[in-house]
């Protein structure tokens, strides 16, 4: 997705051969097998989300989205015409307390200009009901239409998606050295270097065992580095309240 330019030149400039996470290695992914997939795109630039409520989209903070976003659900392919595309505009945003230069509490909530039509190809993503860590070698699964190749800007026009593994955070921070690994990351890793999240999936899902648990964040550069795991924004309690408590207040204007 392409909301990850401005903040990956900003990466690379911050992170040790880092830029923000995008799928590489990973296959197509069923036409609407993952109704909870959002493509956000803001002039050209391009990130994914989760549609956690029917109004609300759960992505990255380190992602462009402002008044000239446009949200689409019910994508496959984003070239051809599909009867089950919506199209929302932003009616709020509201970002955590994200740190660009440490890339921590890269999360951030978006509220659709409308409510969108459940259906077969739009569906919520349920919040996780549990926030322990994900176990060292569980099998998790990323979405998005990001860049399909190492060392290019060339983005998927499909939705594509990759199964990852799980590792521990302390293995991933001391492979992240001297980047900090905080505690609200978790981490996946490749060990033959093949898949990965890549350029463009930045906002998107980690599901582990059917349970969303993380949003797509940063990674390696180029991707796929069997030395470096991707990182993505672990659903702690602390965001799982806080995400609770900012859906529920009432505002009509874009923050």
């Amino acid at each position: 997705m392409l909301c990850w330019i401005s903040a990956c030149l900003l990466a690379s400039l911050l992170l040790p051969n880092g830029e923000c996470s995008h799928i590489i290695g990973g296959r197509e992914a069923a036409p609407h097998s993952r109704p909870y997939m959002a493509l956000l795109d803001t002039n050209g630039e391009q990130c994914a989300g989760t549609l956690i409520k029917a109004d609300w989209v759960l992505t990255a903070a380190h992602c462009e989205v402002n008044s000239s976003t446009t949200i689409k659900l019910g994508v496959h392919s984003k070239k051809k015409k599909d009867k089950y595309i919506q199209k929302f505009k932003v009616l709020r945003i509201i970002r955590h307390n994200y740190n660009g230069t440490t890339m921590d509490n890269d999360i951030e909530l978006v509220q659709l200009s409308c409510k969108a039509k459940l259906n077969k190809a739009v569906k919520i993503l349920p919040l996780p009901k549990k926030c322990d860590d994900v176990k060292d070698g569980t099998v998790c699964d990323t979405a998005g239409w990001g860049s399909t190749k190492k060392n290019t800007l060339q983005l998927s026009d499909k939705l594509m998606e990759v199964s990852l593994p799980a590792i521990s955070r302390k293995k991933c921070a001391a492979m992240w050295k001297p980047y900090r690994i905080t505690p609200n990351m978790m981490c996946t890793l490749d060990a033959s270097g093949k898949e990965d999240a890549c350029l463009g999936d930045s906002g998107g899902p980690l599901i582990c065992k059917k349970m969303f648990r993380g949003i797509v964040s940063f990674g390696p550069d180029p991707c796929a580095n069997p030395k470096l795991p991707g990182v993505y924004t672990f659903l702690t309690k602390d965001y799982i309240k806080w995400i609770k408590k900012e859906i529920n207040k009432k505002t009509n204007t874009i923050n």
